[in-house]
């Protein structure tokens, strides 16, 4: 495990209390003869939110007699390793409990579900969209502009894309498509044009973090500038490396044919790319009758075909509604404490119509 290791859960209290079972779920259990209640956390991190899930279910009286499954997913093999440890004690000291351990990006749910756990329906689930705090904080990963370290930005370091390699092998039309895309700068064109030309001329520094931070800081030219100039760049770096929005639209599609009905379902946006695909998402799962409209991959959500016969199935009356509408924030006293809660919203869902196999 590595040591170093820290990370702040954001939006903790909130997220677990609106995924929680509720007794319109109990209630179809019962009616249903089922025995085994399926948790995921699809964005394990420090585990803080998996601890807070594990408090709460295992002092619900109402849960005691049924048959707990904690499925834990993370890419990031140092974050399953820390928080394995943590929760470990869980498992051993509460019957009917047990604690999974997926190391793989949450893209592979539902073929996950149907290979190890026989097609079981997801009845509580959430995702922390952000980067943990360890990701950004340690240098030797990449992914920070204050910390020097080597152009990498992987999540999942068995992969072969970095930041490097986007950055020596783009052409101008991609980066400035990664860059206006993903990080939504307007200088995107100009900043594209600048890393091609000095990287034939081999002035383009790609070795070290802070260094391309530094250059991309005299390119845009932000005089200004409150933030960093180059962290809409590193963003747009970021989430291609682990191309982050098609895992999450993938997620998103998925949902309505893993979870049961009654099921409840909370996701933690840190930036309008992720928050517009889970709101589009919502939209269309609670509303139903707009299953065909095409919307932007990159910028909206785009109902898949299997989502539409879904939706068809249940009479066009959608598959439940979106809890509180418009999400949540963080509350001022957790700003305080942790800035990065600033930036996110959670937003869950309660499935009441589910029409299952």
């Amino acid at each position: 495990m590595n040591s170093t290791f820290k990370h702040f859960s954001v939006l903790k209290n909130e997220t677990i209390i609106n995924i929680l079972p509720t007794e319109s779920l109990l209630h179809y259990f019962k009616k249903n003869s089922l025995e085994t209640i399926n948790f995921v956390d699809a964005t394990l991190g420090g585990g803080g939110h998996a601890e807070e899930l594990l408090k709460k279910i295992i002092s619900n009286p109402e849960l005691k007699n049924f048959k707990k499954n904690f499925i834990f997913f993370d890419q990031d093999i140092n974050a399953i390793d820390h928080a394995s440890k943590k929760l470990k004690n869980y498992s051993l000291e509460n019957e009917n409990l047990n604690i999974f351990y997926e190391n793989s990006n949450f893209r592979k749910l539902k073929e996950i579900l149907n290979s190890k756990f026989k097609g079981e329906k997801i009845h509580s689930l959430y995702a922390d969209f952000g980067v943990s705090s360890p990701q950004l904080d340690i240098g030797q990963r990449g992914f920070s502009i204050m910390h020097s370290g080597p152009l990498d930005m992987r999540m999942d370091v068995s992969s072969e894309l970095t930041a490097k390699k986007i950055l020596q092998l783009y052409s101008e039309e991609e980066l400035t498509k990664i860059f206006f895309d993903y990080g939504e700068e307007p200088k995107a064109r100009k900043l594209a044009k600048a890393i091609v030309t000095d990287r034939k001329k081999d002035l383009l520094p790609l070795e070290n973090t802070t260094q391309f931070a530094d250059y991309v800081k005299r390119v845009l030219s932000y005089p200004n500038s409150r933030v960093h100039p180059a962290t809409r760049t590193f963003q747009a770096l970021r989430i291609e490396v682990n191309q982050e929005l098609e895992s999450i639209q993938n997620l998103l599609a998925d949902i309505p044919k893993i979870v049961s009905s009654y099921a409840k379902v909370g996701f933690i946006s840190f930036h309008s790319l992720e928050d517009r695909l889970v709101k589009h998402a919502m939209r269309n799962w609670q509303k139903g009758k707009n299953a065909d409209e095409k919307m932007n991959t990159q910028k909206e959500f785009h109902l898949p075909l299997h989502m539409q016969l879904l939706i068809e199935e249940n009479n066009n009356k959608g598959f439940g509604k979106e809890i509180p509408r418009g999400g949540i924030t963080a509350s001022n006293e957790e700003c305080n404490e942790n800035s990065r809660s600033r930036s996110a919203r959670l937003r869950c869902f309660e499935f009441s119509n589910i029409k299952e196999d």
